[in-house]
């Protein structure tokens, strides 16, 4: 390689790197504008953390806070994000506590999701939730 084709090509790289800004940084956000809508309606599938709503028998009260619970969430990108700022919501009945404590079958059908969430609950763990309870005088 002769030293003015070299010349000819670090010009042309420098050039390829330095000139136009404007219009290579709108490309760039059109790139990445363009990749945020298509992964946002692609189909995704993630843990997420439930909210539980647990309703106890009046003689008795939560002696622990209540376990972490989460479900596997099957949807679009999108209604997955959305359930970061308003999470599912499980109503549970912790009903006769015989020896203090209750068990209560968590299943996908107990997770509600919020209105305007298209997606599907798949799976939940745990499947058994133990509560210990106190009575309450």
């Amino acid at each position: 390689m002769t030293a003015g084709h070299e010349r000819h090509w670090q010009a042309w790289l420098r050039s390829a790197v330095t000139e136009r800004w404007p219009a290579k940084i709108s490309a760039l956000a059109m790139a990445l504008l363009l990749w945020l809508v298509v992964t946002l309606q692609a189909p995704a599938e993630n843990w997420v953390e439930v909210h539980l709503d647990l309703s106890v028998d009046s003689g008795f009260a939560l002696a622990d806070a209540p376990p972490r619970v989460r479900a596997l969430i099957d949807g679009r990108g999108r209604d997955l994000i959305e359930l970061a700022g308003s999470p599912p919501v499980a109503h549970m009945e912790a009903g006769n506590a015989g020896n203090d404590v209750a068990v209560i079958a968590f299943a996908a059908s107990d997770v509600e999701l919020p209105a305007g969430v298209e997606a599907r609950v798949r799976d939940v763990r745990p499947r058994v939730i133990r509560l210990r309870l106190r009575r309450v005088p």
